[in-house]
Protein backbone atom coordinates (compact mmCIF):
# COMPACT_ATOMS: atom_id res chain seq x y z
CA UNK A 1 0.00 0.00 0.00
CA UNK A 2 1.18 3.28 -0.96
CA UNK A 3 2.39 5.57 1.91
CA UNK A 4 0.44 8.50 1.19
CA UNK A 5 -3.26 8.33 2.25
CA UNK A 6 -5.58 7.68 -0.19
CA UNK A 7 -9.48 9.62 -0.57
CA UNK A 8 -10.50 6.66 -2.87
CA UNK A 9 -9.82 4.15 -0.65
CA UNK A 10 -11.20 5.66 2.17
CA UNK A 11 -14.43 6.78 0.15
CA UNK A 12 -14.46 3.10 -1.40
CA UNK A 13 -15.01 1.78 1.69
CA UNK A 14 -17.67 4.68 2.93
CA UNK A 15 -19.79 4.74 -0.21
CA UNK A 16 -21.43 1.03 0.53
CA UNK A 17 -22.12 2.51 4.14
CA UNK A 18 -23.27 5.62 2.64
CA UNK A 19 -25.87 4.29 0.81
CA UNK A 20 -27.07 1.77 3.28
CA UNK A 21 -27.84 4.40 5.56
CA UNK A 22 -29.16 6.29 2.99
CA UNK A 23 -31.47 3.57 2.04
CA UNK A 24 -32.24 2.93 5.74
CA UNK A 25 -33.19 6.23 5.83
CA UNK A 26 -35.62 6.19 2.95
CA UNK A 27 -37.60 3.20 4.60
CA UNK A 28 -37.62 4.90 8.07
CA UNK A 29 -39.20 7.59 6.03
CA UNK A 30 -42.18 5.46 4.27
CA UNK A 31 -42.56 3.47 7.68
CA UNK A 32 -43.23 7.40 9.13
CA UNK A 33 -45.58 8.11 6.12
CA UNK A 34 -47.48 5.09 6.30
CA UNK A 35 -47.71 5.25 10.20
CA UNK A 36 -48.48 9.45 9.81
CA UNK A 37 -51.45 8.57 6.98
CA UNK A 38 -53.56 6.69 10.55
CA UNK A 39 -53.11 10.13 12.13
CA UNK A 40 -51.11 11.96 14.41
CA UNK A 41 -52.12 9.94 17.28
CA UNK A 42 -50.52 7.23 15.82
CA UNK A 43 -47.25 8.92 14.87
CA UNK A 44 -47.53 10.13 18.58
CA UNK A 45 -47.80 6.22 19.45
CA UNK A 46 -44.65 5.65 18.02
CA UNK A 47 -42.93 8.94 18.89
CA UNK A 48 -43.00 7.85 22.39
CA UNK A 49 -41.20 4.94 22.16
CA UNK A 50 -38.10 6.23 20.13
CA UNK A 51 -36.14 7.26 22.71
CA UNK A 52 -36.33 3.89 24.31
CA UNK A 53 -35.58 2.37 20.62
CA UNK A 54 -32.51 4.33 20.37
CA UNK A 55 -31.60 3.18 23.74
CA UNK A 56 -31.63 -0.54 22.60
CA UNK A 57 -29.87 -0.01 19.86
CA UNK A 58 -27.26 1.89 20.89
CA UNK A 59 -26.74 -0.83 23.66
CA UNK A 60 -26.19 -3.33 20.57
CA UNK A 61 -23.83 -1.25 19.35
CA UNK A 62 -21.25 -0.69 21.98
CA UNK A 63 -21.51 -4.46 21.30
CA UNK A 64 -20.56 -4.58 17.93
CA UNK A 65 -17.88 -2.13 18.70
CA UNK A 66 -15.91 -4.57 21.44
CA UNK A 67 -15.94 -7.28 18.58
CA UNK A 68 -15.34 -5.77 15.18
CA UNK A 69 -12.87 -2.91 16.41
CA UNK A 70 -10.71 -6.42 17.65
CA UNK A 71 -11.54 -7.59 14.12
CA UNK A 72 -9.90 -4.77 12.44
CA UNK A 73 -7.11 -4.72 15.08
CA UNK A 74 -6.29 -8.83 14.41
CA UNK A 75 -6.15 -7.71 10.73
CA UNK A 76 -4.10 -5.08 10.62
CA UNK A 77 -1.53 -6.99 12.66
CA UNK A 78 -2.42 -9.41 10.45
CA UNK A 79 -2.96 -11.99 13.30
CA UNK A 80 -5.70 -13.74 11.86
CA UNK A 81 -6.65 -16.41 14.27
CA UNK A 82 -7.42 -13.23 16.69
CA UNK A 83 -9.49 -12.01 14.30
CA UNK A 84 -11.28 -15.26 13.52
CA UNK A 85 -12.05 -15.92 17.31
CA UNK A 86 -13.35 -12.61 17.89
CA UNK A 87 -16.26 -13.27 15.05
CA UNK A 88 -17.44 -16.26 16.44
CA UNK A 89 -17.41 -14.63 20.07
CA UNK A 90 -19.41 -12.12 18.42
CA UNK A 91 -22.29 -14.74 17.73
CA UNK A 92 -22.16 -15.49 21.47
CA UNK A 93 -22.36 -12.26 22.14
CA UNK A 94 -25.29 -11.20 20.48
CA UNK A 95 -27.63 -13.78 21.31
CA UNK A 96 -26.90 -13.50 24.83
CA UNK A 97 -27.31 -10.11 25.29
CA UNK A 98 -30.24 -9.46 22.56
CA UNK A 99 -31.85 -12.12 24.09
CA UNK A 100 -31.75 -10.44 27.75
CA UNK A 101 -33.13 -7.22 26.27
CA UNK A 102 -35.95 -8.92 24.78
CA UNK A 103 -37.12 -10.56 27.67
CA UNK A 104 -36.82 -7.13 29.95
CA UNK A 105 -38.25 -5.15 27.48
CA UNK A 106 -41.23 -7.29 26.35
CA UNK A 107 -42.20 -7.12 30.74
CA UNK A 108 -42.07 -3.39 30.36
CA UNK A 109 -43.62 -2.91 27.43
CA UNK A 110 -46.59 -2.03 29.06
CA UNK A 111 -45.10 0.35 31.57
CA UNK A 112 -42.41 2.38 29.84
CA UNK A 113 -44.48 4.34 27.60
CA UNK A 114 -46.95 5.07 31.15
CA UNK A 115 -43.36 6.11 32.58
CA UNK A 116 -42.58 8.44 29.49
CA UNK A 117 -46.27 10.46 29.91
CA UNK A 118 -48.67 8.71 26.95
CA UNK A 119 -51.63 10.00 27.58
CA UNK A 120 -54.61 7.18 27.45
CA UNK A 121 -55.53 8.06 23.61
CA UNK A 122 -52.26 6.73 22.33
CA UNK A 123 -51.20 4.31 25.39
CA UNK A 124 -52.69 0.75 24.00
CA UNK A 125 -51.08 1.66 20.64
CA UNK A 126 -47.91 2.49 22.44
CA UNK A 127 -47.50 -0.42 24.27
CA UNK A 128 -48.45 -2.84 21.63
CA UNK A 129 -45.88 -1.05 19.23
CA UNK A 130 -42.84 -1.75 22.14
CA UNK A 131 -44.21 -5.46 22.88
CA UNK A 132 -43.64 -6.07 19.36
CA UNK A 133 -40.86 -4.57 18.50
CA UNK A 134 -39.09 -5.82 21.50
CA UNK A 135 -39.58 -9.86 20.00
CA UNK A 136 -36.93 -8.95 17.49
CA UNK A 137 -34.28 -8.26 19.30
CA UNK A 138 -32.62 -10.92 19.24
CA UNK A 139 -32.17 -10.82 15.57
CA UNK A 140 -30.93 -7.08 15.44
CA UNK A 141 -28.22 -7.66 17.58
CA UNK A 142 -27.11 -10.41 15.11
CA UNK A 143 -27.60 -8.06 12.20
CA UNK A 144 -25.95 -5.30 13.80
CA UNK A 145 -22.68 -7.75 15.20
CA UNK A 146 -22.29 -9.04 12.11
CA UNK A 147 -22.45 -6.00 9.96
CA UNK A 148 -20.31 -4.35 12.30
CA UNK A 149 -17.65 -7.43 11.84
CA UNK A 150 -17.58 -7.52 7.78
CA UNK A 151 -17.58 -3.73 8.01
CA UNK A 152 -14.34 -3.61 10.02
CA UNK A 153 -12.51 -6.51 7.99
CA UNK A 154 -13.20 -3.88 4.75
CA UNK A 155 -16.35 -5.58 3.52
CA UNK A 156 -19.12 -2.88 3.53
CA UNK A 157 -21.08 -4.11 0.47
CA UNK A 158 -22.51 -7.31 2.23
CA UNK A 159 -24.04 -5.16 5.12
CA UNK A 160 -25.37 -3.31 2.36
CA UNK A 161 -27.32 -5.42 0.08
CA UNK A 162 -28.66 -7.17 3.23
CA UNK A 163 -29.69 -4.16 4.73
CA UNK A 164 -31.53 -3.18 1.54
CA UNK A 165 -33.01 -6.44 1.76
CA UNK A 166 -34.87 -5.87 4.72
CA UNK A 167 -35.26 -2.44 4.25
CA UNK A 168 -37.47 -3.64 1.21
CA UNK A 169 -39.38 -6.49 3.44
CA UNK A 170 -40.02 -3.85 6.13
CA UNK A 171 -41.85 -1.38 3.58
CA UNK A 172 -43.64 -4.45 2.16
CA UNK A 173 -44.65 -5.75 5.32
CA UNK A 174 -45.87 -2.53 6.52
CA UNK A 175 -48.33 -2.01 3.47
CA UNK A 176 -49.69 -5.21 4.38
CA UNK A 177 -49.58 -5.27 8.25
CA UNK A 178 -50.63 -1.53 9.34
CA UNK A 179 -53.35 -1.23 6.85
CA UNK A 180 -56.85 -3.09 6.45
CA UNK A 181 -57.82 -4.79 3.51
CA UNK A 182 -58.56 -2.23 0.18
CA UNK A 183 -58.76 -1.91 -2.98
CA UNK A 184 -56.00 -0.27 -5.22
CA UNK A 185 -56.16 1.14 -9.08
CA UNK A 186 -53.36 0.71 -10.82
CA UNK A 187 -52.84 1.64 -14.72
CA UNK A 188 -56.57 1.94 -14.76
CA UNK A 189 -57.24 -1.62 -12.56
CA UNK A 190 -58.72 -1.78 -9.34
CA UNK A 191 -57.27 -4.62 -7.24
CA UNK A 192 -58.13 -5.82 -3.94
CA UNK A 193 -55.51 -5.90 -1.46
CA UNK A 194 -55.42 -8.47 1.80
CA UNK A 195 -54.61 -6.01 4.66
CA UNK A 196 -54.23 -7.20 8.38
CA UNK A 197 -55.01 -3.94 9.96
CA UNK A 198 -53.13 -4.33 13.13
CA UNK A 199 -51.94 -0.39 12.59
CA UNK A 200 -49.26 0.89 14.82
CA UNK A 201 -48.49 -2.56 16.08
CA UNK A 202 -48.18 -4.25 12.35
CA UNK A 203 -45.41 -1.75 11.93
CA UNK A 204 -43.34 -3.01 15.07
CA UNK A 205 -43.81 -6.45 13.64
CA UNK A 206 -43.14 -5.54 10.38
CA UNK A 207 -39.29 -4.30 11.72
CA UNK A 208 -38.94 -7.58 13.34
CA UNK A 209 -39.50 -9.76 10.77
CA UNK A 210 -36.95 -7.27 8.77
CA UNK A 211 -34.47 -7.90 11.15
CA UNK A 212 -35.00 -11.82 11.93
CA UNK A 213 -35.13 -12.52 7.75
CA UNK A 214 -31.56 -10.35 7.09
CA UNK A 215 -30.00 -11.80 10.33
CA UNK A 216 -30.18 -15.03 9.11
CA UNK A 217 -29.52 -14.55 5.44
CA UNK A 218 -26.00 -12.29 6.74
CA UNK A 219 -25.46 -14.99 9.45
CA UNK A 220 -25.43 -17.88 6.34
CA UNK A 221 -23.14 -15.49 4.90
CA UNK A 222 -20.53 -15.23 7.41
CA UNK A 223 -20.88 -19.51 7.45
CA UNK A 224 -20.41 -19.79 3.88
CA UNK A 225 -17.77 -17.66 2.64
CA UNK A 226 -14.25 -18.00 2.85
CA UNK A 227 -12.54 -15.52 5.07
CA UNK A 228 -10.62 -14.71 8.20
CA UNK A 229 -13.73 -13.70 9.57
CA UNK A 230 -15.66 -17.18 8.47
CA UNK A 231 -18.07 -18.82 10.99
CA UNK A 232 -17.57 -22.67 11.77
CA UNK A 233 -19.82 -24.97 13.32
CA UNK A 234 -17.20 -26.05 15.41
CA UNK A 235 -16.05 -23.12 16.87
CA UNK A 236 -14.56 -21.58 19.36
CA UNK A 237 -17.84 -20.20 21.05
CA UNK A 238 -16.12 -20.47 24.36
CA UNK A 239 -15.79 -16.89 25.79
CA UNK A 240 -12.04 -16.10 26.12
CA UNK A 241 -10.91 -14.31 28.58
CA UNK A 242 -8.69 -11.85 26.73
CA UNK A 243 -11.32 -11.45 24.20
CA UNK A 244 -14.12 -10.60 26.47
CA UNK A 245 -12.30 -8.22 28.48
CA UNK A 246 -11.29 -6.26 25.25
CA UNK A 247 -14.50 -6.55 24.09
CA UNK A 248 -15.60 -5.18 27.47
CA UNK A 249 -12.71 -2.20 27.32
CA UNK A 250 -13.83 -0.90 24.13
CA UNK A 251 -17.86 -1.35 24.10
CA UNK A 252 -18.50 -0.36 27.68
CA UNK A 253 -18.14 3.74 27.30
CA UNK A 254 -19.68 3.34 23.90
CA UNK A 255 -22.84 1.30 26.20
CA UNK A 256 -22.39 4.49 28.38
CA UNK A 257 -22.20 6.84 25.37
CA UNK A 258 -25.68 5.31 24.17
CA UNK A 259 -27.05 5.32 27.76
CA UNK A 260 -26.13 8.97 28.03
CA UNK A 261 -28.04 10.03 24.49
CA UNK A 262 -31.24 7.74 25.33
CA UNK A 263 -31.37 8.63 28.87
CA UNK A 264 -31.21 12.42 27.73
CA UNK A 265 -33.56 12.08 25.31
CA UNK A 266 -36.09 9.94 27.31
CA UNK A 267 -36.11 12.85 29.55
CA UNK A 268 -36.35 15.14 26.41
CA UNK A 269 -39.25 13.24 25.41
CA UNK A 270 -40.38 13.48 28.81
CA UNK A 271 -40.49 17.20 28.27
CA UNK A 272 -41.84 17.26 24.97
CA UNK A 273 -44.82 14.96 25.79
CA UNK A 274 -46.02 17.31 28.07
CA UNK A 275 -46.18 20.14 25.26
CA UNK A 276 -49.16 18.05 23.33
CA UNK A 277 -49.77 15.35 21.04
CA UNK A 278 -49.35 17.80 18.12
CA UNK A 279 -45.68 19.06 19.71
CA UNK A 280 -44.56 15.20 20.01
CA UNK A 281 -45.57 14.28 16.59
CA UNK A 282 -44.36 17.49 15.04
CA UNK A 283 -40.96 16.50 16.73
CA UNK A 284 -41.44 12.70 15.91
CA UNK A 285 -41.18 14.15 12.13
CA UNK A 286 -38.43 16.62 12.93
CA UNK A 287 -36.13 13.75 14.22
CA UNK A 288 -36.85 11.51 11.67
CA UNK A 289 -36.32 14.04 8.75
CA UNK A 290 -33.11 15.19 10.18
CA UNK A 291 -31.41 11.48 9.63
CA UNK A 292 -30.95 12.26 6.04
CA UNK A 293 -28.56 15.21 6.98
CA UNK A 294 -25.77 12.96 8.90
CA UNK A 295 -26.17 10.07 7.16
CA UNK A 296 -22.88 10.08 4.62
CA UNK A 297 -21.43 10.90 8.17
CA UNK A 298 -22.34 7.71 9.93
CA UNK A 299 -20.87 5.95 6.45
CA UNK A 300 -17.51 7.96 6.63
CA UNK A 301 -17.40 7.09 10.09
CA UNK A 302 -17.63 3.31 9.52
CA UNK A 303 -14.77 3.55 6.72
CA UNK A 304 -12.83 5.45 9.02
CA UNK A 305 -13.07 3.01 12.01
CA UNK A 306 -11.98 0.70 9.26
CA UNK A 307 -9.13 1.85 7.81
CA UNK A 308 -7.90 3.76 11.06
CA UNK A 309 -8.38 0.59 12.62
CA UNK A 310 -6.41 -1.37 10.57
CA UNK A 311 -3.54 1.35 10.30
CA UNK A 312 -3.27 1.02 13.90
CA UNK A 313 -3.74 -2.30 14.44
CA UNK A 314 -0.67 -2.82 11.75
CA UNK A 315 1.64 -0.08 13.54
CA UNK A 316 1.12 2.99 11.41
CA UNK A 317 1.06 5.73 13.72
CA UNK A 318 1.56 8.32 10.93
CA UNK A 319 -0.91 6.75 8.42
CA UNK A 320 -3.72 6.19 10.98
CA UNK A 321 -3.30 9.96 12.22
CA UNK A 322 -3.69 11.43 8.70
CA UNK A 323 -6.14 8.96 7.55
CA UNK A 324 -8.28 10.45 10.75
CA UNK A 325 -7.30 14.00 9.87
CA UNK A 326 -9.10 13.36 6.13
CA UNK A 327 -11.67 11.52 7.15
CA UNK A 328 -12.87 14.36 9.51
CA UNK A 329 -12.84 16.82 6.93
CA UNK A 330 -14.85 14.64 5.01
CA UNK A 331 -17.05 14.51 7.82
CA UNK A 332 -17.20 18.69 8.17
CA UNK A 333 -18.30 19.40 4.32
CA UNK A 334 -20.78 16.52 4.42
CA UNK A 335 -22.48 18.31 7.47
CA UNK A 336 -22.49 21.64 6.15
CA UNK A 337 -24.26 20.06 3.28
CA UNK A 338 -26.34 18.24 4.81
CA UNK A 339 -27.71 21.49 7.18
CA UNK A 340 -28.78 23.21 3.71
CA UNK A 341 -30.48 20.03 2.93
CA UNK A 342 -32.41 20.78 6.19
CA UNK A 343 -32.48 24.48 5.91
CA UNK A 344 -33.78 25.16 2.24
CA UNK A 345 -36.61 22.83 2.02
CA UNK A 346 -37.81 21.91 5.49
CA UNK A 347 -41.10 22.63 4.58
CA UNK A 348 -41.85 20.05 1.78
CA UNK A 349 -39.10 17.59 3.83
CA UNK A 350 -41.76 18.01 6.47
CA UNK A 351 -44.66 17.35 4.37
CA UNK A 352 -43.27 13.87 3.39
CA UNK A 353 -44.44 12.11 6.67
CA UNK A 354 -47.41 14.14 7.95
CA UNK A 355 -50.80 15.64 6.22
CA UNK A 356 -51.61 17.98 9.33
CA UNK A 357 -50.32 20.94 8.43
CA UNK A 358 -50.12 22.56 11.81
CA UNK A 359 -47.51 19.34 12.75
CA UNK A 360 -45.75 20.37 9.36
CA UNK A 361 -45.32 23.71 10.27
CA UNK A 362 -43.73 23.24 13.28
CA UNK A 363 -41.98 20.46 12.40
CA UNK A 364 -40.18 22.75 9.54
CA UNK A 365 -39.17 25.70 12.46
CA UNK A 366 -37.41 22.68 14.04
CA UNK A 367 -35.27 21.56 11.03
CA UNK A 368 -34.39 24.96 10.12
CA UNK A 369 -32.96 25.37 13.97
CA UNK A 370 -30.75 22.08 14.12
CA UNK A 371 -29.73 23.04 10.80
CA UNK A 372 -26.78 25.32 11.72
CA UNK A 373 -25.63 22.92 13.84
CA UNK A 374 -25.34 20.03 11.39
CA UNK A 375 -21.63 20.42 10.54
CA UNK A 376 -20.71 20.29 13.90
CA UNK A 377 -22.69 17.59 14.30
CA UNK A 378 -21.11 15.22 11.67
CA UNK A 379 -17.70 15.90 12.51
CA UNK A 380 -18.41 14.61 16.06
CA UNK A 381 -19.75 11.34 14.59
CA UNK A 382 -16.87 10.77 12.20
CA UNK A 383 -14.67 11.46 14.61
CA UNK A 384 -16.11 9.25 17.08
CA UNK A 385 -15.72 6.22 14.47
CA UNK A 386 -11.77 7.27 14.01
CA UNK A 387 -11.31 7.35 18.44
CA UNK A 388 -13.09 3.76 17.74
CA UNK A 389 -10.64 2.35 14.95
CA UNK A 390 -7.57 3.91 17.34
CA UNK A 391 -9.69 2.00 20.36
CA UNK A 392 -10.41 5.13 22.34
CA UNK A 393 -14.41 4.79 22.70
CA UNK A 394 -14.50 7.42 25.80
CA UNK A 395 -13.58 9.91 24.15
CA UNK A 396 -17.18 10.09 22.39
CA UNK A 397 -19.01 9.15 25.70
CA UNK A 398 -17.03 12.24 26.93
CA UNK A 399 -18.50 14.64 24.34
CA UNK A 400 -22.06 13.02 24.80
CA UNK A 401 -21.95 13.38 28.66
CA UNK A 402 -20.53 17.12 28.67
CA UNK A 403 -23.39 18.05 25.56
CA UNK A 404 -26.47 16.27 26.46
CA UNK A 405 -26.23 16.53 30.23
CA UNK A 406 -24.50 19.35 30.69
CA UNK A 407 -25.62 21.54 28.10
CA UNK A 408 -28.95 20.37 26.14
CA UNK A 409 -31.17 19.24 29.33
CA UNK A 410 -30.02 22.52 31.24
CA UNK A 411 -30.60 24.47 28.31
CA UNK A 412 -34.05 23.22 27.63
CA UNK A 413 -35.08 23.14 31.36
CA UNK A 414 -34.52 26.99 30.90
CA UNK A 415 -35.68 27.69 27.67
CA UNK A 416 -38.93 25.66 27.98
CA UNK A 417 -40.03 25.96 31.64
CA UNK A 418 -38.46 29.73 32.53
CA UNK A 419 -38.26 31.17 28.87
CA UNK A 420 -41.28 29.38 27.74
CA UNK A 421 -40.16 29.16 23.98
CA UNK A 422 -42.14 25.39 24.02
CA UNK A 423 -40.82 23.19 21.07
CA UNK A 424 -38.75 25.86 19.66
CA UNK A 425 -36.34 25.86 23.12
CA UNK A 426 -35.56 21.73 23.21
CA UNK A 427 -34.51 22.43 19.92
CA UNK A 428 -32.34 25.43 20.37
CA UNK A 429 -30.65 23.51 23.34
CA UNK A 430 -30.25 19.84 20.81
CA UNK A 431 -28.53 22.19 18.39
CA UNK A 432 -26.16 23.97 21.33
CA UNK A 433 -25.38 19.85 22.82
CA UNK A 434 -24.48 18.99 18.83
CA UNK A 435 -22.19 21.73 18.15
CA UNK A 436 -20.19 20.96 21.95
CA UNK A 437 -19.83 17.41 20.77
CA UNK A 438 -18.18 18.15 17.80
CA UNK A 439 -15.82 20.81 19.47
CA UNK A 440 -14.70 18.37 22.08
CA UNK A 441 -14.15 15.59 19.80
CA UNK A 442 -12.41 17.92 17.77
CA UNK A 443 -9.56 18.70 20.68
CA UNK A 444 -9.24 14.74 21.41
CA UNK A 445 -8.71 13.79 18.28
CA UNK A 446 -5.72 16.77 18.18
CA UNK A 447 -4.53 15.26 21.38
CA UNK A 448 -4.23 12.03 20.78
CA UNK A 449 -0.83 10.14 21.37
CA UNK A 450 -1.06 7.38 17.84
CA UNK A 451 1.97 5.88 18.56
CA UNK A 452 0.54 4.90 22.15
CA UNK A 453 -2.49 3.94 20.24
CA UNK A 454 -0.53 1.41 18.48
CA UNK A 455 1.03 -0.42 21.24
CA UNK A 456 -2.23 -0.72 23.19
CA UNK A 457 -3.58 -2.20 20.28
CA UNK A 458 -1.25 -5.04 20.17
CA UNK A 459 -0.58 -5.42 23.26
CA UNK A 460 -1.67 -9.10 24.96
Amino acid sequence: MSKQVSVRYLMALAWPAILEQLLLTMATYVDTAMIGALGYRATAAVAVNSSTAWLIMGILTALGVGYSVQVTHGLGAKDFDWARRASHQALVGALALGGLLMVCFALLSSHVPVWLGADEEILADAQAYLFCYAMGLPFYALLNVFSAVLRCSGDTKTPLYVNTGANFVNVVLNFLLIFPEREVVLAGRTFRIWGAGLEVAGAAIATSASYAAASLVLMAIMFIRPSPTRLSVRGPYRPERFILLRAMRLGFPVALERVAISSGQLIMTRFVTSLGNVALSANHVAVTAEAMSYLPANGISFAATTVVGQEVGAGEAERAKRYGDLAGWLGLLAGFLGGLLLFLPAVPLARLFSRDEEVVLLAAAMLRIVAVSEPMFSLSIVLSGVLRGAGNTQAAFISVLVGMWGVRIAAATFLLYWAHMELSGVWLAMAADLVVRGIICMVWVKRLDWAQMCRRAVKT
